[in-house]
C-alpha cells in the first residue's frame, strides 16, 4: 500500500460509514441517539467512530446532510419524470409519491429533525435549509403556471406547511385514507385561486 493511497481508501471508508449511519438513523430516528449502539451497528468502536467524525454533533449534521441530498435527488428525480397535464394534478402525483410508505422514513425522519430544531441550531439551520429549498421548488411551479410572483413565495410558504401537516396527521394516525381526502380538499383551496 502506498502512503498516497491512504486520504482516498480513508475518504472512501468515511462515505461508507455516514451512508451507513443515515440508514440506521432513518430506520431508528435521531432523538435519543446514542454513540455506542450506532457503532455498534456499523461494526466500530464508539472510539473508532469518533475518530472519523471527531464529535457526535459533527457526526450528526453529516448523516442530516446525506439524508436531505438523498432526499433531494430524489425530488429531482421525480420532478424531471412528472408529465402532468396541470399544477393540480402535478401536486396530486406529488402527494402520492412523497407520502408513500417507503418515503415515510424520509418524513418521519424531518419532523423529528423539525421538532429538534427548535432547540438546536444544528439542527434548525439543516430545517432551514430543507424548508427553504422545497419552498422554493414551489414557488418556481406556481410561478411557471402563472400565479403572480408577489403571491407565489406566501403560497408556496402555505402548501408546504399544510403538506407538513398532513405528513405529521399521516404519521401520527396512519389513516390514509381521511389524509389523503384532505389533501384533495387542500387542493380544491388551490384550484379556485389559481388564475382561469
Amino acid at each position: 500500500m502506498h502512503a498516497d493511497d491512504r486520504p482516498a481508501r480513508s475518504a472512501g471508508r468515511r462515505s461508507h460509514l455516514i451512508d451507513a449511519a443515515a440508514d440506521y438513523v432513518l430506520e431508528h430516528g435521531l432523538a435519543g441517539l446514542s454513540i455506542r449502539p450506532l457503532a455498534s451497528a456499523l461494526g466500530l468502536s464508539h472510539r473508532t467512530l469518533l475518530y472519523h467524525f471527531e464529535s457526535k454533533d459533527k457526526l450528526i449534521v453529516e448523516i442530516l446532510d446525506v439524508i436531505r441530498n438523498r432526499d433531494k435527488a430524489r425530488i429531482v428525480e421525480y420532478l424531471g419524470r412528472a408529465t402532468s397535464a396541470s399544477v393540480i394534478d402535478l401536486f396530486r402525483a406529488a402527494w402520492a409519491y412523497f407520502s408513500a410508505p417507503e418515503r415515510l422514513p424520509y418524513v418521519r425522519c424531518f419532523h423529528e429533525v423539525l421538532a429538534l430544531g427548535v432547540q438546536s441550531p444544528a439542527c434548525q439551520t439543516w430545517v432551514d435549509s430543507v424548508v427553504h429549498g422545497r419552498t422554493a421548488l414551489i414557488a418556481s411551479a406556481l410561478t411557471a403556471i402563472g400565479i403572480p410572483e408577489a403571491r407565489t413565495r406566501a403560497l408556496a410558504t402555505l402548501l408546504s406547511a399544510a403538506v407538513r401537516g398532513l405528513q405529521l396527521h399521516l404519521l401520527s394516525t396512519g389513516d390514509r385514507e381521511l389524509t389523503d381526502a384532505a389533501f384533495e380538499e387542500l387542493l380544491s383551496g388551490l384550484e379556485a385561486r389559481l388564475p382561469k
